[in-house]
């Protein structure tokens, strides 16, 4: 029979929960009449065989909890408690904002965590269940946006207003305008709290910089960037705010990241007319530090071919029609027509570009994607190579046209066509989310993992790194690319997998690590897939190059249930 309705106790982890639950569950389908009793009588509404997520709902209810995660969130605060303050306030500081691919207390980019919505919510729920963690400096008060623990702060030494922090270095401004919490109630403070760091003292161009781009607060509240980071709910305020007291409005990182977005120009129109009332408009068109060109140049050829309505708005500000795209230093003329946008086209020819004539390769994917059939099938006709180029298919996923696709595809183009670092359009589809164009080349017999030589990565390892939820779910069911199935969480594909090769599960991955390194950056997915991995064989006591177990890393992570999961299963 099982334990009757308990207590946690200091001996209550997560794998001692859930064994309960399982043995709860074997008890039931045992016919023990008990066992059901005591269930019915916690789900009183349920009909039917119970499953063990429902006996993991009952048990928690059995401890007083809402739910089985209200159960596994206590156990968290307990487990994270039992580290010590100073552990939870550093994974606090480290989850709770945007970092832009900087390891904290570094400017070493490129091998960090991405900024993905997990982090917030892993430093929110340490600060629910460790609300402590406010009052132990001005920056946890800063990153948890509550004003009264800033103001006692501030009150007790003003000096602290513009006091780097030991953990990353970062000033509380700049922590207040990275931090991303998804708390809108307490984000409501934010303006209020930048002005008082900036009564006393706060310098609003502070920054933090990945090696050679500076990040101030103005380009945190901003947002925006290559991981389509969100800007800070009250963003626009804030901006004016810090531009009100001394933020240079030219700001090149920003200038990039928005860049990057939708085609609107909110901050184009903001960032100029700051800029313009300190007499410094001249400034758009000289070199700035974050960008190869000048602002106004660079920025039109970020804005061609996909962006209309930016493009207009930078030739009207004075940006150059002849100027050259700053990475491939390619006409944009050129690039609008490779692109098929004849309106972007007669937009340039309209400030003074140069007319260009295409040919070759070019010309067929022009013809392609403005979708003159009889045009491109002259210019292939001898030239059978062309099918070899990716060209007409990343004009697609550009343009976000699936039609230019299957108008590629008729013709014969190569779905696995590539470039010269590997990246096939499969891998630009998929990462854009552009599910029509996935499917496209999937039915077209496009390889499914293909390992590009940029990253080092697979179709599903790139919508995964995007956020692409649709191309991630469309792969996932035909991948067999297991880091990227584990980091997504695709517990249903895996358990495929391992049934039909269980060495799958403990053999080195993509990257070189066991599959027990390569866990999603939610805990309670990371805990549902460890158990899978458990189960099909891994082996909780691999080491990665760094000496590191599975539990270490994901400890180090702040996938605390997690690695007391691991952990536990070491002790076995």
């Amino acid at each position: 029979m099982s334990d009757p309705t308990r207590d946690l106790t200091p001996r209550s982890n997560l794998e001692t929960i859930r064994r309960q639950a399982k043995r709860w569950l074997k008890e039931i389908e045992a016919g023990d009449p008990e066992a059901l009793a005591r269930f019915r009588t916690l789900m009183p509404g349920h009909a039917g065989a119970p499953k063990l997520r429902e006996v993991q709902h009952a048990l928690a209810r059995d401890y007083g909890l809402l739910n089985w995660a209200a159960l596994k969130q206590e156990l968290i605060a307990r487990e994270a408690a039992a580290r010590g303050h100073a552990a939870l306030v550093a994974l606090f500081l480290e989850k709770s904002a945007l970092r832009y691919g900087v390891r904290p207390g570094t400017q070493s980019w490129g091998d960090y965590e991405g900024d993905r919505p997990a982090r917030g919510a892993l430093a929110q729920r340490l600060l629910d269940h460790y609300p402590k963690i406010v009052r132990h400096s001005l920056h946890t008060a800063v990153a948890a946006h509550d004003l009264d623990a800033v103001r006692e702060f501030i009150d007790k030494d003003a000096a602290l207003a513009n006091k780097p922090s030991a953990f990353d270095g970062w000033t509380p401004l700049v922590r207040l305008a990275f931090t991303r919490l998804p708390n809108e109630a307490l984000s409501r403070n934010a303006v209020t709290i930048a002005r008082l760091l900036l009564d006393h003292g706060a310098d609003p161009n502070a920054l933090f910089s990945d090696g050679s781009n500076h990040f101030t607060p103005l380009t945190g509240v901003i947002g925006g960037g290559e991981s389509n980071q969100p800007p800070h709910p009250h963003a626009e305020a804030l901006a004016r705010l810090l531009i009100a007291r001394g933020a240079d409005p030219l700001n090149g990182q920003a200038l990039y990241n928005s860049s990057l977005g939708a085609d609107d120009v909110v901050w184009l129109d903001l960032l100029w007319s700051e800029t313009k009332k300190r007499g410094q408009s001249t400034r758009w068109r000289e070199p700035v530090r974050e960008l190869p060109a000048p602002p106004l140049d660079y920025l039109l050829g970020n804005a061609v071919p996909r962006q209309p309505k930016r493009a207009a708005w930078l030739l009207a500000h004075g940006a150059n029609a002849q100027a050259l795209n700053a990475y491939s230093q390619q006409s944009l003329v050129r690039q609008a027509m490779l692109d098929g946008r004849s309106d972007l086209v007669r937009l340039l020819l309209d400030n003074g570009a140069s007319p260009v004539e295409l040919s070759g390769q070019e010309a067929f994917t022009a013809a392609v994607a403005r979708g003159d059939e009889v045009e491109a099938r002259r210019l292939l006709a001898g030239n059978p190579e062309f099918l070899r180029d990716p060209a007409p298919l990343f004009v697609a996923i550009r343009q976000g046209k699936a039609e230019i696709a299957a108008l590629a595809l008729r013709f014969g183009v190569s779905p696995d066509a590539q470039t010269r670092d590997g990246v096939r359009a499969l891998h630009g589809a998929a990462g854009s989310d552009a599910i029509e164009s996935v499917a496209l080349l999937v039915e077209a017999g496009a390889e499914i993992d293909p390992i590009e030589r940029r990253y080092g990565s697979t179709p599903l390892g790139w919508a995964r790194h995007q956020g692409a939820n649709a191309a991630q779910i469309y792969l996932a069911s035909r991948s067999r690319d297991i880091q990227a199935l584990c980091e997504a969480a695709e517990i249903e594909r895996l358990e495929a997998l391992f049934a039909e090769e269980p060495a799958l599960a403990k053999a080195p991955a993509r990257s070189g690590e066991a599959p027990l390194f390569c866990l999603p950056d939610d805990d309670a997915s990371a805990c549902d897939l460890v158990e899978v991995l458990l189960a099909a064989g891994a082996d909780p006591a691999v080491r990665n190059a760094e000496g590191l177990t599975p539990a270490q890393v994901a400890r180090k992570r702040g996938l605390l249930d997690t690695a007391a999961l691991l952990e536990q299963a070491i002790a076995q």
